[in-house]
């Protein structure tokens, strides 16, 4: 069936759209290391099972300026999680676009962004791309970025982003929401953005288990009943 993926669930079986070509993406450097830390974090809290960074890259036609790059490499200097998250983004950089914009961006946009995200606001509008990925969403640096952006609509998060694949079947919804919750209690995001974003495109999923969560329990309350009463019995 073109454009169209049938993802099991369990025993429910789902009719989800699929993308039908690679979108443009620009994306920005803190993009590329939050989607790469889950990954490599060895410890119990983080989500395993699938791999974000890769479905990304997969899924969208993704380009970066090559100061994006640059500041992934600096990154590897020290011994850390974020070392290691580097280091598997320069791994991937072969499925990335490169772009050498030095000689054509204009100087970094006077709204207290870097280089490297005024580079990516650049090649956003210069690519005309359908969507510009960054995490500056905590802070005042996001509202300056919709200011320099030729498309307003191209703006996403890196939980924006990972909600629409698991809205499309590209990542499972389960996976998607141990992530939020990782990120949340790692990284210390908006956590209302975060539920606004579960509850408009994670809300059939968490309603179907959250059902199957108490169905279990009522199940089990009442085995434990009967278990109970046949006890008594006995005695």
């Amino acid at each position: 069936m073109d454009g169209v993926a049938v993802v099991r669930r369990s025993r429910w079986w789902v009719t989800r759209l699929t993308m039908p070509e690679r979108d443009v993406t620009v994306v920005d450097t803190n993009v590329l290391l939050n989607l790469a830390t889950p990954v490599v974090d060895g410890r119990a809290q983080a989500p395993s099972g699938e791999d974000p960074l890769k479905t990304l890259l997969t899924a969208y036609d993704v380009h970066v300026p090559a100061t994006v790059l640059g500041e992934v490499a600096d990154a590897t200097d020290d011994d850390d999680l974020l070392a290691a998250a580097a280091d598997l983004v320069l791994q991937a950089a072969h499925n990335l676009t490169t772009h050498d914009i030095d000689d054509r961006a204009d100087e970094p946009l006077d709204y207290g962004l870097d280089r490297g995200e005024s580079d990516c606001i650049w090649l956003a509008n210069e690519l005309a791309a359908d969507l510009f990925i960054t995490d500056e969403f905590n802070t005042t640096n996001y509202l300056f970025v919709t200011l320099a952006l030729d498309n307003r609509n191209s703006l996403f998060t890196t939980p924006h982003i990972l909600c629409t694949l698991a809205t499309h079947g590209i990542l499972s919804d389960e996976y998607v929401d141990a992530t939020l919750t990782y990120y949340l209690e790692t990284k210390g995001w908006d956590a209302q953005y975060v539920a606004q974003l579960r509850q408009h495109q994670l809300q059939g999923w968490l309603l179907e288990y959250r059902t199957r969560r108490i169905d279990q329990i009522v199940s089990c309350d009442k085995l434990n009943q009967q278990c109970g009463y046949a006890i008594l019995t006995v005695g």
